[in-house]
């Protein structure tokens, strides 16, 4: 279900994500949808109670691995960008700038032990994941293709 369509064509797969050409950037981006489904998994768990110390814990925990994995991921994306100057660069990491801020809010919430992050980070990883990379990352496979990046 979270396969990367592996055959050659360049059409959409019936697959989650898309293949965005580059393939480390397609290892992070299934890395992130493992970040989604463990953090689905913990609010399928906290739904039907408060959480406590020890849920807060790992919420706190799973939420670092998360905020930490986005910022060298999109690191990694602009570097590339950036260093074969893709032009949709700009418009790009203003994307992923959003997503970081969209991030700092969801951690305000977290700090103050406020479960209605759940929802929103949900929510939020899960629209990143499929619209970002399907509509917004895709763009650039061609871009890199010429340029040899593989």
């Amino acid at each position: 279900m979270f396969g990367l369509k592996a055959s050659t064509t360049r059409e959409s797969s019936p697959c989650l994500l898309k293949n965005v050409g580059v393939s480390d950037f397609n290892k992070q981006h299934l890395r992130l949808v493992s970040y989604a489904v463990e953090f689905n998994q913990m609010v399928e768990e906290l739904a039907a109670k408060e959480p406590d110390a020890s849920d807060w814990k790992r919420v706190d925990a799973l939420f670092s691995r998360v905020c930490l994995f986005v910022s060298t991921h999109f690191r990694e994306e602009e570097e590339q960008m950036e260093k074969f100057g893709y032009p949709g660069y700009p418009g790009h990491k203003a994307q992923h700038d959003k997503f970081v801020a969209s991030l700092a809010k969801i951690q305000s919430q977290i700090n103050d032990r406020n479960v209605k992050f759940k929802g929103k980070l949900s929510t939020l990883l899960w629209d990143w994941l499929y619209n970002h990379i399907n509509e917004v990352d895709v763009q650039y496979r061609d871009f890199f293709a010429d340029k040899g990046l593989k």
